[in-house]
């Protein structure tokens, strides 16, 4: 410091710079002084960093653009089923086991569905069911109808598919069984509808008591969603002659509630 302090002669202080060392990527330019001050300048490495946002994945970096970008990993947490982390080398999947059939998956596979609560759904279980019905009906030995086909008896049973998604393929099936008293050389026949399914002539030289046999028939039909319905059996009988009579009507009607495969 040099000078007295006063107007004519005021101080005048100076120094050196103070000594500066340059770290890692840094650069120190200037002499410090008013016309030619120091200049810091910085320069780092982008993969470097990478390290100090990331610490690992989470991060792509593109040397050539200089541009990060989100690789999708660190938000993804995966469990029961999922796998991957979901980057671009390891996508996110479902864990699937192998098609075991010897039909195509792709043509022959079912979908998945997502519900309103976000669970992944698969198609609605299929359904099986029966319904059954019997009857036994003693009758006071009534005189067999003449006209073929007369209605003596029908039976009904009521059903629904328990499907609430498909339709249904329902077999019906259907038992009578007729017991006649016959006198020598009568004639009777029963049947189910219009279908005559037995037919019997005594012809012998002796009456015949509590003559019968048991007859079977099987119809289909489609019934919708969740659909009741009904269905009936109609016992009928016919050429009544010579004083032949019937005593008992045994009945026996079932389905069986298919739902039909997607």
């Amino acid at each position: 410091m040099v000078g007295t302090g006063s107007a004519a002669n005021p101080f005048v202080i100076s120094a050196a710079p103070a000594s500066l060392e340059a770290g890692d990527n840094i650069t120190i330019g200037g002499a410090g002084t008013v016309g030619d001050p120091f200049v810091i300048t910085a320069v780092t490495d982008c993969t470097e960093v990478r390290q100090c946002v990331s610490a690992g994945v989470g991060l792509t970096y593109n040397p050539a653009t200089g541009v990060f970008a989100s690789d999708g990993s660190a938000a993804v947490q995966v469990g029961c089923g999922i796998d991957g982390d979901g980057s671009a080398g390891s996508p996110l999947a479902i864990t699937a086991g192998a098609w075991p059939y010897p039909c195509n998956v792709t043509t022959s596979g079912t979908p998945v569905y997502c519900d309103a609560n976000g669970q992944i759904r698969t198609t609605p279980p299929h359904t099986a069911t029966q319904n059954v019905q019997q009857t036994q009906t003693a009758y006071p030995n009534v005189l067999v109808p003449n006209p073929d086909d007369t209605q003596i008896e029908v039976d009904m049973l009521a059903f629904v598919n328990p499907d609430p998604c498909r339709p249904a393929f329902v077999i019906i099936e259907q038992e009578m069984e007729v017991s006649c008293d016959m006198p020598i050389g009568s004639t009777w026949a029963s049947g189910i509808g219009t279908d005559d399914m037995v037919f019997r002539f005594n012809n012998g030289n002796s009456p015949q008591v509590s003559v019968h046999s048991q007859h079977t028939k099987v119809v289909a039909t489609i019934v919708g969603p969740g659909v009741a319905t009904v269905t009936q059996m109609r016992v009928t009988m016919g050429r009544g002659t010579g004083g032949a009579t019937y005593e008992r009507v045994q009945t026996f009607l079932q389905t069986f509630i298919l739902s039909i495969a997607d």
